[in-house]
């Protein structure tokens, strides 16, 4: 990038422009291109893809609300509101920054390619989408599932057509194919449980159309019975072999359980049996608080938007209804899910504004221009279900729509035949009235919503390492990140609690333990043993990953508040370190007076944060010398003396990774062999779902969480 021009490029017709509109222009009416450094890319990332986001959303709600008026609006309340800003922030890049804009892109290729019979070749770009969605973050599981209960209720409500199905087989195909080229997905969408779903949508799909393709070839199947006789033939046969091999499967072990995450959406407790999972904040229940924040006043319009999703019911009008309750849903149960509700809130929010906009400047446009009036031809429901609605039709039309209202309807008609200037006049006051009262019924709403994320914008834009106080600007975490780019060697270890890792990676330049990906529990567990070891203990085994260990101190969200989940972690995978008695591991902790017991006070993670804080608490300077402490306390780091030069060679040499195919670039570290009575000693974690395993093997703490669950669907059950 270094080695490119920078020019500028002035916008055409500046010079026709009243003098002084210049300046209201960005850069004065001149676009500058220059090089951008790796940093700088990294910190407009999230504001890159937030604006193609908003973008994608525009292009959604036209799609699926057939108004332009409704995009622009949905594009407005999508660029301000927070439940989007808390990831398209720039400077606060994390995975969910890109894989929202994927996501939307997505959903509206998949509507885009079900608008009609022949728009399914759309379906190619939509499995395209899905793949970058699916490469950026895990939450592509909601995507999956999303647009395959669109096409499942697509279906049921007698839309199934031939592009249907071409749409959802040429996507399911694509988008599944190239996702398993991802090596952390691999065969998952052929295993999981959580991904089942939508193949079995694409299986139904399949015995779909072979039903029709023999029925086209079989004149003796026209017949509608034979036809329902046929196919519920060939569904029981499939249902039964299905049945056969899922079992088959099963007993082998092919299907993975649900994800502690997954399965904690579907759970009435707040736990899931994963220690891990649980000590994330993000993985709690949302608040309603939470939807006042990050929603605001847009949740309320986007109620009464859905109400304008059954107008003209095409398959797009669909789309945004199944969004907003599976949204609504998935959200209560995690907080970090309340990123998905921006996108659905912003469309639904945009159709009551752009729709009465649009039939307002219609009433307008018809007065002055009208048009000849062209009675449009009855639409026949085809396909699917379409018998049932007309036999329904016939039964209870009287009901709907009874002849009195049917003599209102011929007779304004008629007075619309014979005096059409004053009908278009009368519509044309409706429709300013319409504006005038929505203007200003609205006005303070939106002001109120625009200073909401205005005020919340500050805090979501300020690094969450670097904070306020009354002392001003604390800089603590960011100044220790950058103490360790300046003065540790460039192949430097720092082990710290994985919290951190992206932090150490990407501000210190030097290599993480743990980063902030929690897939490797086990691995986790390992780090959690060695910062709640005692001090010995934690030493012998530093000394073979790490060169420096740091620890975050003085409040904040320090580690000392951390630690009980981190010795739970360890013994959740390490049985020994509080003992199957002690699941939540009660031992390491403080007691009601802030005195820490026995195993906390031992720990080195505790005598890392209390160092020369507190009498007769030190680290040992034979094996940890202190290297730097920040100006308020709230970063310490020290150095790990004795390090093993035998194991650190050992990890650094790249024979001795594992590679998931000869040449990939995916290659996993090993622990050095001077651990391998450690590692020895790990007992894989066993998931509360996974039915793989037997009881016996679940950990202490997962048993606990069942026998809580037993408990309370117990007393729910007395309660009933």
């Amino acid at each position: 990038m270094k080695f490119l021009p920078k020019t500028e490029w002035e916008l055409p017709g500046l010079e026709s422009l009243p003098k002084g509109w210049k300046t209201y222009l960005p850069g004065h009416g001149k676009l500058s291109f220059s090089p951008v450094n790796l940093n700088d890319a990294c910190v407009l990332t999230p504001a890159w893809f937030g604006g193609i986001a908003t973008l994608f959303v525009v292009l959604l709600t036209i799609e699926a609300s057939e108004s332009t008026s409704a995009g622009v609006v949905a594009g407005l309340v999508m660029a301000i509101i927070p439940a989007h800003m808390m990831r398209s922030s720039a400077g606060e890049y994390d995975n969910e920054a890109v894989a929202v804009a994927c996501f939307c892109a997505t959903f509206w290729l998949w509507c885009r390619s079900v608008r009609t019979s022949r728009s399914w070749p759309w379906a190619l770009l939509a499995g395209l989408a899905y793949f970058t969605a699916a490469a950026t973050w895990g939450g592509y599981i909601f995507v999956n599932n999303m647009i395959g209960l669109h096409a499942a209720v697509l279906v049921a409500l007698g839309k199934y057509n031939s592009g249907l199905y071409r749409a959802y087989t040429l996507w399911y195909v694509v988008g599944t194919s190239l996702a398993t080229f991802i090596p952390v997905i691999g065969w998952t969408p052929l295993r999981a449980t959580e991904q089942m779903p939508s193949l079995l949508v694409f299986i139904v799909f399949q015995l779909l159309e072979a039903c029709d393709l023999i029925r086209r070839r079989m004149p003796r199947l026209e017949h509608p019975w034979k036809f329902f006789a046929f196919r519920t033939a060939v569904f029981t046969s499939a249902v039964l072999a299905g049945a056969a091999v899922c079992w088959t499967l099963y007993s082998l072990g092919h299907f993975a359980p649900l994800g502690a995450r997954i399965r904690g959406l579907f759970l009435k407790h707040k736990k899931t049996g994963n220690p891990l999972v649980d000590s994330v904040a993000e993985h709690s229940a949302t608040s309603a608080q939470a939807y006042e924040q990050y929603l605001g006043d847009a949740r309320w319009v986007a109620a009464v938007g859905m109400l304008f999703c059954w107008h003209q019911r095409t398959p797009a009008k669909f789309f945004p209804v199944i969004y907003a309750i599976v949204a609504y849903h998935f959200s209560g149960k995690m907080s970090r899910l309340m990123i998905i509700c921006g996108p659905i809130v912003s469309m639904l929010a945009g159709y009551p504004i752009g729709i009465v906009v649009d039939w307002c400047m219609q009433q307008f446009l018809d007065a002055l221009c009208p048009t000849p009036q062209v009675p449009a031809e009855k639409v026949v429901r085809s396909g699917g279900m379409g018998s049932i609605y007309r036999f329904l039709w016939k039964g209870f039309e009287p009901l709907a729509s009874p002849s009195e209202v049917k003599d209102l309807l011929q007779l304004a008609e008629g007075v619309q035949e014979r005096f059409p200037m004053p009908c278009r006049a009368t519509r044309c006051s409706i429709a300013v009235l319409v504006l005038v009262t929505g203007y200003l019924n609205i006005r303070e709403p939106a002001k109120k919503f625009i200073e909401q994320c205005e005020g919340i914008a500050p805090h979501m834009g300020h690094p969450s390492i670097v904070f306020k106080s009354r002392q001003g600007l604390i800089t603590d975490y960011l100044d220790g990140y950058k103490w360790l780019k300046a003065n540790t060697p460039q192949d430097a270890r720092v082990m710290a609690w994985w919290d951190y890792g992206y932090q150490i990676t990407g501000i210190g330049n030097r290599t993480s333990i743990a980063d902030g990906n929690t897939w490797n529990h086990e691995h986790i567990a390992t780090l959690g043993r060695t910062l709640t070891n005692p001090e010995r203990k934690a030493h012998n085994i530093m000394k073979h990953l790490a060169d420096y260990v740091l620890v975050w101190a003085g409040g904040h969200g320090d580690d000392m508040g951390k630690s009980p989940h981190l010795a739970r972690i360890a013994n959740s995978v390490f049985p020994d370190v509080c003992g199957e008695d002690d699941p939540t591991c009660r031992k390491f902790g403080f007691y009601s007076g802030g005195k820490p017991t026995d195993m906390m006070a031992a720990s080195f993670l505790y005598k890392a944060v209390k160092h020369n804080l507190e009498d007769g608490v030190k680290l040992d300077p034979k094996l940890f010398k202190e290297v730097h402490t920040t100006k308020f306390g709230l970063m310490r780091i020290f150095k790990v003396l004795n390090v093993s030069e035998e194991s650190k060679n050992w990890v650094a040499d790249p024979s001795n990774r594992k590679c998931d195919a000869p040449g990939s670039w995916y290659c996993v570290g090993q622990y050095p062999p001077a651990l391998s009575k450690l590692i020895a000693k790990r007992k894989n974690f066993a998931q509360l779902e996974d039915f793989n395993r037997k009881d016996g093997e679940k950990s202490a703490y997962t048993r606990m969480v069942e026998e809580k669950m037993k408990q309370e669907e117990a007393g729910w059950d007395d309660h009933i």
